[in-house]
This record gives C-alpha cells, structure tokens and sequence, in this order.
C-alpha cells in the first residue's frame, strides 16, 4: 500500500507538472520535450551517462526562448520560477538594473525582466558551465546583459567553489575549484551604472558572510528578493543588516503564498 500511495502522488504530480508545460509552452514540440524532461528526471539513474546534461530548448509564450540541461537541478529550477513563480514581487518594481546574485543558468533573470521594467541585468554565476547557459538565455531574449563568472562575497579575492551534480546547489566550501570572489561595492563601481532597481539574492547561505561584510552598496539598492537559507545561518543578522540601511522587511508568505523574503526601500 505505501508503494502505490507513492505512485499515486508522483503520478498526480506529473499530471501537473504536464498541465503546466502546456500551459506555458508556446508549441506542442516544447512541451513534450520538457513534459517528457520532468518525467525523465524521475530516472536519470536508468539514462545513459552521455544524454545527461544535454541542453534542450523551449518556446515559451511571449516569446520567450530558455535553453536548460537534463538534470534535476536544471528543471527543479523551471518548476520553481516559471510554474510556481516564486520570484513575484509584492510590491511594485522601479525600472533599472537588476543584479542577479547566484544567477545560475539565468532562468529567474529572464523571468524578472520579462515580467518587471528590467533594463539591464547584471548575473553573478561562478560555475562556468551555468554562466555559459546564463549568458545565452539573455541573449536569446535580447536582454541587456553582463555575466560575471565570480563568486560574491564580504571581500574581494579567491575562494574555492564546490560545484554539486544538482546543478543549483553549488556553493562556496572548504574544497573545489578556485574561482574570484568580488564585493557587491566591487561590482557596482566596475559597472556603469549608479544604482540597482533590484537585487536578487540566492547563494545557497553565502548571505550570512556577505551581510557581515561592507553594505554600503545597499544605500544604491532600492528592493531586494531573497531566498534565506535559517538552517545555514543566522537569518536574523541578514534581515537586521538590511533593515538598518532603510527597508522594510516583507516576510515569506506574507502578502500571498510563496511569496519570498522581500525588502523595499522606504527611506
């Protein structure tokens, strides 16, 4: 009985995920390849190592064009902001520069600037191989864009980056591969703009020793969408180091469900 009660539930899940590609796939031949992706990735172990990672690619409605990779972490990814749409903000956008912290392959990017008065984006990615993807979904979607292939960090210098086969769960560690690590104020200066309309923040709890650094650059910051990681650190110095620099805070699930932790400026 417990074996079929967990067919059930992932059939039932499947059926929505199907209901979704066909609801935002803007051609039959997307969404069976992506229906077909998520039914894949229930069995990646059963699939031959060399069609892992091969990058598909999708119209969207709108005209939206995404290029992701079969593997969990790729497609978890598109569940989350596209189906789900858990980067909708509760509060309305100024129009201007977001910078995308932990832009992965750029999915939540293209998902703000088609959705938010986005003019240029700047995406923060340290694993190449999603930087690379990052860079071609923007451009795909003649987005306005420069990848930084950096970590983000309290200082500028190295660290080491632990990529993990889910490919959204790479971080920051004691072990990997060696890659630069710039400061919000480094980027910022660098960059040719004055200021971000937007911040999105999810580094994978990078958030704790980033907000112990320099915060200066949040006085150029109008809003900020973050994904807080409490069982990593301590989510209550992050909130109080925002909150100081003259934003309200708007708690997750507070305004409608799966709304993210959010911050707006109001001073």
């Amino acid at each position: 009985m417990p074996r079929l009660k967990r067919f059930v539930a992932v059939l039932i899940h499947l059926m929505r995920e199907w209901r979704d590609c066909v609801r935002l796939c803007a051609d039959p031949q997307s969404w069976l390849r992506l229906g077909l992706d998520f039914a894949l990735s229930r069995v990646l172990f059963l699939l031959p190592k060399d069609s892992l990672n091969s990058v598909r690619k999708i119209r969207l409605q709108g005209g939206v064009q995404l290029c992701y990779r079969l593997n969990k972490g790729d497609l978890h990814s598109i569940r989350e902001v596209w189906f789900e749409e858990v980067y909708r903000l509760p509060f309305d956008s100024h129009a201007g520069t977001l910078l995308d912290l932990g832009a992965n392959i750029g999915l939540t990017s293209v998902w703000l600037a088609t959705k938010y008065p986005i003019e240029d984006v700047i995406a923060v990615e340290p694993d190449r191989n999603n930087a690379n993807l990052a860079r071609r979904n923007l451009e795909l979607n003649g987005i306005r864009c420069k990848v930084l292939e950096v970590a983000v960090g309290p200082l500028d210098g190295t660290a080491k980056f632990q990529s993990c086969q889910v490919s959204n769960l790479g971080r920051i560690s004691d072990t990997g591969v060696p890659v630069p690590v710039m400061t919000v104020g480094t980027i910022l200066e660098r960059s040719v703009f004055s200021r971000f309309a937007l911040v999105k923040i999810d580094i994978e709890g990078g958030e704790g020793q980033l907000f112990d650094g320099l915060t200066e650059w949040l006085n150029h910051t109008d809003a900020i969408i973050i994904e807080l990681h409490p069982v990593l650190v301590d989510h209550y110095r992050v909130i109080e180091a925002i909150v100081s620099r003259g934003f309200t805070y708007i708690p997750s699930n507070s305004v409608f469900p799966r709304n993210m932790d959010c911050f707006k400026r109001t001073i």
